[in-house]
């Protein structure tokens, strides 16, 4: 018999943010071989279980358990008191499934996929022979160093005081896990680093890359065919991409405008803040949530990703290139992928070279197609996860 695993996560369904498809695209790569899969993780209201990409991972686990995330006012109120962490996903009806799973199996690896889903830990540590049982943790970034961000940048001082309050403890409790654990699973050199320094042993902390089997959308002929047209693509609430599109516009776009005013930009994503929607104009639209970013891939030049805050791997860097679209962003954004994708042309930080390089690279479409055929190649490296679940 092959080894016997349970993943456990907070998010899988609907695949439309970083943190899905990185857990997803490890899945990928874990399951086959002689190992069985149980997986166990949330339904939301946009889970579609009837859908393609649902039904062809699902057919590749030996089951998989989805429970309705509908926490109660007692439930939110319990985790914060408990965990310091209102980003725990706290629900009763996990622990019982939780308990439910490991009643009837014997299992030889049990994944915690984020600290969001540590709150399991009491639960499985009770009911598992720790000789037998590793506990992994995917820590999908250094969670108590993203949080004392969120809280610096956010404008309202009533907003900085409700963040405070909700992750005052954190910074105990990923440390906590983080010791607790038998592995952690981390997405940069740059994370792995930092857990070290919170006590990690380096043996025990393995880097795991981004990699998503995403279809290729933007063929070579499209790139040779300029469309003045940029692309911001992200959860456009996330401080990070606030804040990183506002500096893009500010500083590179307006000026790119007056010397071409042939660019637009299309902000793409779920929930844009009113910050951002107040650039809705002729030239920039912000289009909220869609049914397809591909669309938008086809249709512009580059994916711009001018972020400079927010700690791991920068999901849509991968989206991008496996998609087929050239990537301009900051050297920031850059952190855990190989330095071998991004070169000068590419990785920019300064306003004014940004415009330039955006101008000059658009009249040569061999840069940009060699761009994403080595970018490409690169990433399909990270497919590998040979003997990360042990002998």
């Amino acid at each position: 018999m092959g080894k016997q695993v349970l993943y456990i996560s907070g998010k899988l369904f609907p695949v439309n943010s970083g943190d899905a498809i990185y857990s997803l695209g490890i899945l990928d790569r874990l399951v086959g071989g002689d190992a069985d899969f149980d997986v166990l993780s949330y339904r939301y209201e946009r889970t579609d279980t009837e859908g393609e990409e649902y039904r062809r991972f699902a057919a590749r686990f030996r089951q998989i358990r989805l429970i309705p995330y509908t926490p109660t006012k007692w439930e939110t109120g319990k985790k914060i008191l408990l965990y310091g962490d209102g980003t725990q996903l706290y629900l009763e009806d996990m622990i019982r499934e939780v308990e439910q799973l490991l009643s009837q199996n014997r299992y030889d690896v049990i994944i915690l996929d984020h600290l969001r889903m540590f709150f399991l830990y009491e639960t499985i540590q009770k009911r598992i022979d720790r000789s037998r049982t590793r506990i992994v943790l995917i820590q999908h970034n250094i969670e108590h160093l993203n949080a004392r961000e969120e809280i610096r940048y956010q404008p309202r001082a009533r907003d900085r005081w409700k963040l405070r309050l909700i992750s005052n403890g954190i910074k105990s409790l990923e440390k906590r896990a983080i010791l607790a654990v038998d592995d952690i699973w981390v997405i940069s050199p740059e994370d792995k680093a930092l857990v070290q320094k919170m006590g990690k042993e380096e043996d025990k902390v393995r880097v795991v890359p981004p990699y998503f089997r995403y279809p290729r959308v933007k063929e070579t002929e499209q790139i040779e065919q300029s469309t003045y047209n940029l692309l911001l693509l992200g959860s456009m609430e996330w401080y990070p991409n606030v804040i990183g599109a506002v500096w893009f516009i500010e500083n590179v776009f307006r000026e790119l405008v007056r010397l071409d005013d042939r660019y637009r930009l299309y902000i793409v994503g779920h929930n844009p803040s009113p910050r951002l929607r107040q650039y809705q104009s002729g030239q920039i639209e912000v289009t909220g949530a869609v049914p397809s970013v591909d669309d938008y891939i086809r249709l512009c030049d580059f994916l711009i990703v001018p972020n400079t805050l927010g700690g791991g791997a920068k999901i849509k860097i991968l989206e991008g290139i496996m998609k087929g679209i050239p990537v301009l962003a900051t050297r920031e954004s850059t952190v855990g992928y190989s330095a071998g994708i991004f070169d000068d042309d590419f990785c920019v930080n300064h306003p004014q070279t940004f415009v330039r390089n955006i101008i000059q690279l658009n009249k040569d479409a061999a840069k940009k197609i060699a761009f994403v055929k080595r970018a490409r190649e690169i990433i399909a490296d990270n497919q590998n996860l040979r003997d990360i679940l042990g002998p």
